[in-house]
């Protein structure tokens, strides 16, 4: 019987602790909860490559599932935008016919193309640093240099760092 009595009054402490909270409305917090990781191999956000708009290397980022390397995303590179991103007036200055991009990492991270970068627009170079220093900050091997040296069959050598909007 003593039981039975216990119900109600947890019932109405229940009631009565509510009291004085303020309905409210929706407040925007971010993403739910994920049981993936929110750093390292699996990438939230999406992958954000470098596109040209007007000009200018802007960053669009593309839904993925998983971990996505910067080789990989150097080939997404290569593959251009979307129909829908072209339709958004997004282009590429990095030509298809570019070929295999290798990405070294270390600190800073290596990219070496197949050809002279003298071929490359100063766009088209910043694609492929953009992209790979967005790639290699989404792994958990991230180098903390802010740039990218960038080699070629010619010897020639630079280092970059992103020059994005």
């Amino acid at each position: 019987m003593r039981r039975i009595r216990v119900l109600p009054a947890l019932a109405a402490a229940a009631l009565v602790a509510a009291c004085g909270v303020q309905p409210t409305g929706v407040v925007p917090a971010g993403p739910g909860p994920s049981i993936r990781a929110t750093t390292g191999p699996n990438v939230v956000n999406g992958l954000t490559l470098y596109f040209v708009s007007d000009g200018r290397v802007i960053p669009v980022t593309r839904p993925t599932e998983g971990f996505i390397s910067p080789e990989g995303a150097l080939t997404l590179l290569l593959k251009g935008p979307t129909e829908r991103e072209a339709a958004q007036g997004l282009t590429t200055f990095v030509p298809a016919e570019v070929g295999r991009v290798e990405v070294y990492s270390g600190d800073p991270t290596a990219i070496v193309l197949p050809f002279s970068m003298r071929k490359l627009s100063n766009q088209a170079i910043n694609q492929l640093v953009c992209t790979t220093i967005a790639a290699s900050a989404a792994t958990t091997r991230a180098p903390s240099s802010p740039g990218v040296n960038v080699t070629s069959p010619d010897g020639d050598m630079y280092f970059q760092s992103c020059k994005a909007d």
